[in-house]
């Protein structure tokens, strides 16, 4: 690939991922999701303003936006991640954090989006269905036991991380450099999800965080 398919990539991801589909919903019912609720433009403030009829739809699509970058890149690279080199890991996982970044850091909202969630399970299941899977199952159960989504998908991302050190751990047990590279990245955006529910996680250290799907 020439450098500017490199870049052509990366701006695209970031775009694609900048479409707050949250905050077009509020708009769609003459209101702004960060008005309201949670203040926050992703699924579950827009299922708990908007209800199911548009939350879910919501979810789909910053799900989708998430998958749909880093799925067209390992079409076009035409090799399953396994067999990446240095080069072309360093391109996807740049594809996969720009899509990630332009939801949490959305360049139509004056940079404050959502936080990431949805999209990263998109980014997720491009990667690998294993690792995404697993994230889901971990949130699932959580959700089930707790009904706290922040907590639910707090925990979600260590079992991401957990699948990807067992997926991407190397035939001898060690890593080579693009999968370090990989899990490297994956630690981060673990790390932005956590940022991204600090006020989360201090409710629910207070007991003050509501569960699914309060309107308080």
């Amino acid at each position: 690939m020439e450098i500017w398919e490199y870049i052509a990539w990366v701006a695209a991801a970031y775009l694609v991922g900048s479409v707050p589909f949250g905050y077009l919903a509020g708009r769609v019912n003459g209101m702004d999701l960060r008005e309201h609720g949670s203040h926050n433009i992703g699924a579950t403030n827009a299922v708990r303003v908007l209800g199911k009829r548009w939350g879910i739809p919501v979810f789909f699509c910053d799900f989708l936006k998430g998958y749909v970058p880093p799925a067209l890149l390992i079409g076009r690279l035409g090799c399953a991640i396994t067999e990446f080199d240095t080069a072309q890991m360093g391109l996807f996982l740049a594809v996969l954090a720009a899509v990630v970044l332009g939801h949490t850091f959305t360049c139509f909202l004056r940079f404050r989006g959502g936080k990431g969630v949805a999209t990263t399970a998109g980014a997720l299941f491009a990667l690998s269905l294993w690792v995404g899977g697993a994230a889901v199952l971990v949130w699932l159960l959580c959700m089930l036991v707790t009904r706290y989504v922040s907590l639910s998908s707090l925990v979600a991302g260590l079992g991401m991380l957990a699948a990807a050190a067992v997926q991407f751990r190397g035939q001898d047990g060690e890593l080579s450099t693009a999968d370090a590279m990989l899990l490297g990245l994956l630690g981060l955006l673990y790390v932005l999800v956590v940022v991204k529910h600090r006020s989360n996680i201090v409710r629910l250290v207070c007991g003050t965080e509501p569960k699914a799907f309060s309107k308080h």
